[in-house]
């Protein structure tokens, strides 16, 4: 493996702190919002692998009991909702202390980014070591762990695709951590769930990559494709950030 693949986990891990950096330059909010957002990353992804468990079990017994047509989508959203219950179900817990609850938008965003940035530092973080691993000590991996640390490294061109994916899953976590905070704010549940249903969609595609293919299987083609599905997620979080710019404090004024 080239060298050069040290920058994909590189790349990601700049994001998530240019990403922090910025906004906390760029809106002056304390420190604490973006911790809060990472405390609740922390407890959303501990209660989801408790779940993930008996997955693989429970993918083998959907599979032997349904067609392979009906199994693949079923499980899919299985694993989508995996995420929608347990990230989003975190979220609603901690939308609900009053510092969070009672925040300005740029004070949510940051929650939101807190939520979204540690994930990237950490999946860069680990793709990095992974990466090294495999230059300096491939022949002592073991066989199915360097399957999947080379899996599209066939190209070069495959090294941005997870940096720009990082990128569109910050802003979808933002998004989606503020519509949360939203709903709670102004006690209209329909957030929560486009919020819900937000999320659940973006796991359940790559649940079914992961499910049909195997991500250690992808070529550069398929790599790319995967990435780039999730691509008008970011855009809608992006444009939803801003749109909710917008109305945010006008319902406390009402309350």
């Amino acid at each position: 493996m080239s060298p050069l693949f040290l920058l994909s986990g590189i790349g990601m891990m700049v994001v998530a702190l240019v990403a922090v950096v910025y906004w906390k330059v760029h809106s002056k909010t304390l420190w604490t919002l973006f911790l809060w957002g990472a405390l609740a990353w922390i407890v959303a992804v501990a209660l989801k692998q408790v779940a993930f468990i008996p997955t693989q079990t429970i993918i083998d017994n959907v599979r032997d009991i349904l067609p392979r047509y009906f199994a693949e989508p079923a499980l899919s959203v299985y694993i989508g909702l995996l995420t929608g219950i347990f990230e989003c179900g975190a979220t609603l817990g901690f939308a609900h202390i009053k510092r969070i609850r009672t925040s300005s938008w740029n004070e949510v965003v940051s929650f939101g980014l807190g939520f979204g940035t540690i994930e990237a530092f950490l999946i860069g973080t680990s793709s990095f070591l992974l990466a090294l691993l495999v230059i300096l000590i491939p022949n002592e991996l073991p066989p199915q762990l360097l399957k999947f640390a080379t899996s599209g490294s066939d190209s070069l061109l495959v090294i941005p695709a997870p940096i720009i994916e990082r990128t569109t899953i910050i802003l979808l976590h933002a998004f989606s951590c503020l519509l949360i905070v939203y709903a709670v704010r102004v006690k209209a549940w329909k957030w929560f769930w486009v919020s819900f249903f937000y999320k659940t969609a973006v796991d359940a595609i790559a649940g079914f990559i992961h499910i049909t293919y195997g991500i250690e299987n992808l070529t550069t083609f398929g790599t790319w494709i995967m990435e780039l599905s999730f691509l008008p997620f970011g855009i809608i979080g992006a444009w939803g950030l801003w749109v909710f710019r917008n109305r945010w404090e006008s319902p406390l004024r009402k309350s």
